[in-house]
């Protein structure tokens, strides 16, 4: 089992752009096996970064169809539309400790 958590914040003014990667990103990671966990809007920071916004987390049987995902051809042309649309970037792959 493998947890992606990805956590940004969408750029005032780059709707469209954020639509346009929305397209390709959500049936490409669901397209891996995907499955949608929780999707939530950041209310407070306690420490750390105060500029993520939101934080989607999905579910995958394992860490390689999370890489395989991001390193298709498909993401590939999504990134300009990705960079567009969002700041503080962070997509992480994670695995259970223990």
């Amino acid at each position: 089992m493998a947890t992606l958590i990805v956590t940004a914040t969408p750029v005032e003014g780059q709707g469209e752009a954020f639509a346009r990667y929305r397209e390709v990103i959500q049936p490409l990671l669901k397209g891996a096996g995907g499955t949608p966990v929780k999707r939530l809007r950041v209310t407070d920071v306690v420490a750390g970064n105060p500029d993520t916004a939101t934080v989607l987390v999905m579910d995958f049987e394992n860490v390689e169809l999370i890489k395989e995902a991001f390193a298709s051809s498909a993401y590939a042309a999504a990134i300009p539309d990705r960079d567009a649309a969002l700041s503080n970037l962070q997509i992480l792959v994670t695995e259970p400790v223990g």
